[in-house]
């Protein structure tokens, strides 16, 4: 049995020092005993892939490092390691990606960016789409609380909290459904069809491929060159049960062809929520022309289902008239919506929206600590709440707050820790989480979750309240400049 609830997969020679410094990081957050690594797990004599695969069966989150020497790393006779079928890490991954249950993440050190899909074995490829976290020596701390945030919330106590009948979740998923649906009826409705007959009239006109263009000549066409992209590019979608979708803006591109031009923006859909989230043109609408009063759809055919805790770019493609020199675009996802201005004039750099995006999912994320110093809250005979950090995230439509805690329980009983005691005051008004810890608190031992807020980006100031055992704690929070 695995007493762990967590997994680390590394190579030795690529990131055993980040392993182990990775490995001391979380025991301080989950408690020991909560981490498996190889070299101090195994007992001396027993067979080292059998070991692994009886403990990883157990384990509810596979963490995968990658440093500079985990994709290239060869043997002696010069073969790459992960392209043999023994290979000890492409087992661990291949039978981490088989069970349901256990949530995969792969874990950057040293800068490195995810390695393509493509550069994989067959067995582990499905590593490839998941969403990556970031472990920086100057964040270090920051980037551990996040990814301990993705375990935590992804543990089968959670999971079970948020999806308590098979119901509910048909239910929300239903409502994504009826929501793009009404999306795209909402962008049609006011203009009496306008949208869907200027779509179909774009559709018979000649359109070329992502990243690539038409040779100049009689078209007029002229090579797609970049364009500014908002600093503030991201979008996050209300975090109901089982959903917690991000937008984000990476780049955009504008070409010429005749009369028309073509707008070309990529993006990056990120789903860390437990259930699979649609994706399509209907959640897009490009306003041009005076006040906005022309209203495109896309044309990039975009529909698809984007799996429960993973990540994938795609581009969303415009046609406008040529010349258009400035848009609105509008992104709707269920419960949220956002405006992101967009000049589109060429910035005389060359087009990359035709070739994926190797930063990982916070490459565009605007972030600040709120507080970085530990401090007590509330302390009792027999429980005690400490707050260790918060940080915040701007998106276009709303601030993400994240408050961490570590409850310890003195007590002679299990004690349930959740967020049902926490509160925001933002601009005087109370706000409840949108996602927290769901958590068992053994007698005489803690446990660290995270308080997830989500408050309107125009907020000045922030205020968190604690309650427990008849207490009132309040924690004033300085909003920096950079969220702003």
């Amino acid at each position: 049995m695995c007493v762990a609830g967590i997994f680390l997969s590394y190579r030795r020679e690529d990131s055993a020092g980040h392993a182990g410094r990775l490995c001391e990081s979380l025991e301080r957050r989950l408690g020991k005993g909560q981490v498996f690594r190889d070299v101090d797990t195994i007992r001396a004599g027993e067979d080292f892939v059998d070991a692994i695969h009886a403990r990883l069966l157990d384990c509810q989150a596979l963490l995968v490092l990658i440093g500079r020497e985990w994709l290239d790393a060869a043997d002696g006779s010069g073969r790459r390691r992960l392209d043999q079928a023994n290979d000890y890490l492409r087992l661990e991954i291949a039978t981490g990606l088989a069970l349901p249950r256990v949530l995969v993440v792969p874990v950057l050190v040293e800068g490195m960016a995810m390695p393509p899909a493509e550069d994989l074995p067959g067995t582990i490829r499905a590593l490839g789409r998941r969403q990556a976290v970031s472990l920086r020596d100057e964040t270090w701390d920051a980037d551990v609380d996040r990814l301990v945030a993705a375990v935590t919330r992804s543990s089968p106590p959670a999971r079970a909290a948020r999806a308590k009948s098979a119901a509910l979740v048909v239910a929300v998923l239903a409502l994504a459904i009826l929501a793009a649906t009404f999306m795209a009826r909402r962008f049609r409705g006011a203009d009496g069809g306008a949208v869907a007959d200027q779509n179909r009239a774009q559709s018979a006109a000649a359109s070329p491929a992502p990243g690539r263009n038409e040779e100049a000549g009689s078209t007029g066409a002229a090579p797609a060159s970049a364009i500014a992209i908002p600093r503030a590019a991201e979008v996050v979608g209300a975090d109901v049960i089982g959903v917690n979708i991000i937008y984000t803006l990476l780049s955009g591109s504008v070409a010429r062809h005749g009369d028309t031009t073509t707008l070309d923006l990529r993006f990056r859909f990120s789903n860390d929520g437990s259930i699979g989230f649609p994706i399509s043109d209907d959640a897009f609408r490009l306003a041009i022309g005076a006040a906005g009063s022309n209203v495109l759809a896309p044309t990039s055919g975009l529909s698809e289902i984007l799996a429960s805790h993973s990540v994938r770019q795609g581009v969303i493609r415009f046609q406008l008239p040529a010349g258009t020199r400035a848009a609105v675009l509008s992104v709707r996802i269920p419960a949220a919506t956002a405006e992101l201005p967009l000049d589109l004039s060429s910035t005389g750099r060359p087009a990359e929206t035709d070739r994926a995006d190797t930063g990982d999912a916070l490459s565009r994320a605007i972030l600040a600590p709120l507080v970085s110093v530990p401090r007590p809250l509330i302390t009792g005979t027999e429980i005690e709440y400490a707050l260790t950090r918060a940080t915040a995230r701007r998106f276009v439509n709303a601030l993400r707050i994240v408050v961490s805690i570590r409850m310890t329980n003195r007590s002679q009983i299990p004690r349930y820790f959740g967020s049902s005691g926490f509160r925001l005051l933002v601009d005087g008004q109370a706000t409840a989480p949108v996602d927290g810890p769901n958590l068992g608190v053994a007698s005489n031992s803690n446990a660290s979750g995270d308080i997830v807020f989500d408050v309107p980006a125009s907020a000045r100031t922030v205020v968190l309240r604690v309650m427990d055992q008849g207490s009132v704690v309040e924690v004033p929070f300085d909003l920096p400049s950079v969220l702003r």
